[in-house]
């Protein structure tokens, strides 16, 4: 007697799953049942790295927009690139080609939202501070450290990765996308406004002020100090006491001259130090009139009476 048999998918072998996966381009069919969400998840980073790749080329196929965006920023907009997933693509040897990072015509590499999404503060007593192991940010370095992926743009989605970081207090996330020439200025300075809001000024200095000397004074530093220790030499191989004491302090004279003072990343302005007023931000309300010159509108004016 024939006896009807129903073939599901959580009864199918996982290698074969893996190859429905693959072929199926779904990102729903992980979501099913527990039991294929939890083979996904546990699957190898190369089976994720191969879904990514045929998502592209899937996408490139139908669309001029994903390929103008490139590989690495199509594929970093789904949660399951993480680092290791990405390096299996990047070794990949059925992946698309990628533009070299000295191509001017190389797309940026677009930072996805959803890397700093969840970043919340950790201002409660007894929580964690931020450190620089916290992700994202050992991911970011990566990004734009890796030669074979093309530079990341510190200012996708109008500066949102900064004004995340400055929300969370992520004083370490927030020094490195300054570094990497993010710039408060997005959004009518809305990561300044945010770290108004924090009541933080450290942050608002860090946001506003350029630290740190220039590649010009860097390399002009540099310079004076090989001087210093070439008349150092002179004066220990037997020259003059005087060429010897003019090295020194003509040394001395380089090491202690102020850094070039280099202006501020963005202009501070009345909203800026209304937004303080209203906080009840005094710190940054005088750090903004005295040391930025920001002059109050009459309405601040009258709220700085009361």
């Amino acid at each position: 007697m024939a006896t009807d048999r129903k073939l599901v998918l959580d009864r199918l072998p996982v290698e074969l799953l893996y190859d429905i996966y693959t072929c199926a381009l779904s990102s729903s069919l992980p979501l099913t049942c527990k039991f294929l969400y939890s083979v996904f998840k546990a699957a190898p980073p190369t089976l994720h790295a191969q879904y990514l790749i045929a998502c592209y080329e899937d996408a490139a196929n139908r669309s001029a927009s994903a390929r103008a965006l490139g590989l690495v920023s199509k594929v970093l907009r789904y949660p399951i690139c993480t680092r290791s997933v990405l390096e299996a693509i990047l070794r990949s040897p059925e992946r698309p080609s990628i533009p070299s990072v000295n191509d001017p015509r190389a797309p940026p590499t677009i930072l996805p939202r959803h890397l700093f999404r969840n970043l919340t503060p950790r201002d409660a007593p007894g929580q964690r501070p931020w450190t620089e192991y916290d992700e994202p940010l050992p991911f970011l370095k990566f990004l734009y450290t890796d030669p074979r992926i093309p530079r990341p743009a510190p200012n996708s989605y109008e500066g949102y990765a900064l004004t995340r970081a400055v929300y969370a207090g992520f004083t370490p996330l927030v020094r490195f996308l300054l570094e990497h020439d993010a710039s408060p200025a997005c959004k009518g300075g809305l990561a300044v406004t945010v770290a108004i809001r924090r009541k933080s000024l450290p942050l608002v200095r860090m946001l506003v002020e350029r630290d740190g000397p220039s590649s010009v004074d860097a390399s002009m530093l540099a310079a004076s100090r090989k001087r210093k220790r070439s008349a150092a030499d002179v004066g220990e191989n037997g020259g003059s006491s005087a060429n010897a004491s003019s090295g020194k302090t003509s040394g001395s004279k380089v090491g202690g001259t102020k850094r070039r003072k280099l202006g501020d990343r963005v202009s501070v302005t009345p909203g800026m130090l209304k937004t303080a007023v209203m906080c009840d931000a005094r710190d940054i309300a005088e750090y903004l009139m005295r040391e930025k010159g920001c002059v109050p509108d009459m309405q601040t004016v009258l709220m700085m009476g009361r």
